[in-house]
């Protein structure tokens, strides 16, 4: 795997997806294994455990967003493609990290 592909470079932004793409709804949380809540208008799988952080899976690029760097390690470990979103942000919309 190219480091590009860990990094999130090659990820595409939540709805950038044509409709013919597939979603892929009722994903477990692959940290806490919970079933993740669709938001249907970003087509993102989103998991809010307090416990490792918001976790969110667009499932039409395979790529995570996380609001935690010790998670962000795991899915790098793991060869997953993600995003680090800041703290900062995710407090601006009303969401805990």
């Amino acid at each position: 795997m190219k480091s590009s592909e860990l990094d999130g470079e090659s990820c595409n932004p939540p709805g950038s997806a044509g409709p013919a793409v597939e979603e892929q709804k009722g994903v477990a949380c692959i940290v806490c294994r919970r079933k993740m809540y669709y938001a249907e208008e970003f087509r993102v799988n989103v998991c809010l455990n307090e416990e490792h952080g918001v976790l969110a899976y667009y499932g039409l690029d395979n790529c995570y967003f996380t609001s935690r760097e010790d998670v962000g390690f795991r899915l790098a470990k793991d060869g997953k493609k993600f995003h680090i979103i800041e703290a900062d942000v995710l407090k601006m919309i009303g969401v805990k990290s």
